[in-house]
Formats: structure tokens, sequence, C-alpha cells
């Protein structure tokens, strides 16, 4: 028996917020257990990167379940999306940042988690999920912010979308400078500030907004 839609919705929101809290605690408590690590100039994936002390403890107990409840929250919340033109693309698209933590966990980046150069089979499934998650929540998002503009219901939550997505962008094209290496860890958390804040942003809505209602 389908489960009713507040309910769903409760537990949608739930999901989300287990992903923020996961994603949080992971990324703190494994770069605490990391002598040296540095949150400004190295990128999350390396406190799981194969050789890392914690490395598979922290890819089985912190990336691995983060992904899966950011995958839940999208597969929960959808429902109460609009049924608008974009908003499956949307899913689809957003739905990679889900799917690459679950990567990143069965495919560790090697050392200090390269690029270019020579690089394994396992880095090189990294890298391109990688490169799913960041462009593909870019992209996500304003297509949703697209169809939310146009449903009464979510109106109020498509400057999020687009706000978020100025966040991931404006990260992964720090990322992707040269120029930048210095920083990278630092440009990487301002794109995943940007997922996982649309995220709690949603999850709030879901939690406030009645069966067939409108978020408040």
């Amino acid at each position: 028996m389908e489960a009713p839609h507040s309910d769903r919705s409760r537990i949608a929101a739930l999901c989300g917020f287990a992903a923020i809290a996961l994603a949080l605690v992971t990324t703190l408590a494994g770069g605490a257990a990391r002598p040296g690590y540095s949150h400004v100039s190295q990128y999350i994936s390396e406190l799981g990167e194969t050789g890392a002390v914690h490395g598979a403890l922290v890819s089985a107990l912190g990336f691995a379940p983060t992904g899966i409840a950011m995958l839940l929250f999208l597969a929960l919340a959808a429902p109460s999306f609009p049924r608008a033109r974009g908003t499956a693309l949307g899913l689809a698209c957003f739905a990679g940042a889900g799917v690459a933590y679950v990567v990143s966990a069965l495919a560790r980046c090697d050392a200090g988690c390269p690029s270019s150069g020579a690089i394994s089979t396992r880095q090189a499934i990294h890298n391109a999920f990688g490169v799913y998650e960041y462009l593909g929540a870019f992209v996500g998002l304003l297509l949703l912010g697209a169809a939310f503009r146009r449903s009464k219901r979510w109106q109020k939550s498509a400057r999020a979308c687009f706000f978020c997505a100025g966040l991931v962008g404006a990260g992964f094209a720090a990322m992707l400078m040269p120029s930048l290496a210095p920083v990278r860890g630092a440009a990487q958390r301002v794109a995943e500030l940007g997922v996982f804040l649309w995220i709690g942003i949603v999850g709030v809505a879901l939690l406030r907004r009645p069966a067939g209602g409108t978020p408040v």
C-alpha cells in the first residue's frame, strides 16, 4: 500500500536531512582523523582515497550512505514536484550528485585524486562521475528552477534553485582552473554547499507543505 502523501514527504525530508548530516560529519570527522589534511586545498574524496588510513571506512560509512540518502530523498520527493516540462530531466541530472557519492565509495580515488596524467581506471571512473555530479547538479537545478517557477505550489522555491545552481556552477568552474589549484578544496565545498543547501531548502518546504497544499 502506498504511503500517504504527507508521510512520503516527511520521509523524503528526513532522508534529505540525513544526507546533509552524513556529508557534514564525514567531511569534518574524516578530516580531523587525517593529520595534515586541508579543507582548503584538498578534495573531499581524498579522505577516502586508496592508501589513506581510514579511507575504506570513510567510503563505506560516509560516502556510500550519503549518496543513498540523497537518491532516496529525490525518489520520495519527486511525486511532490510540479509535473512540468523539465522536472524529470532536472531530477535525472541532479541525481548525479547522489550517484557520484556512491561511486566514489566503490571507485576510490588514487592518492591526491589526480584529474590527468597516469591515472588508474578506478580514478578515471571517479573523475567521470565527479563531472556528472557537478555538471548534472548545475543543469538539474536550472531545469528544476524553471519548472518550479511555473508552478504556484513551488514558485517560492524557484529562486533557491537558481541560487544553488550558481553556487554549484561557480565552485565547479573554480575547481577546473589550474591557477586556483591551491584552493580547490574550498572551491569544491562551495559546489557541495549548493547541492546540500538545495536539499535542505526543499526538505523544509516538504515538511511545511500540507498534503496537496503550497509550501509556505
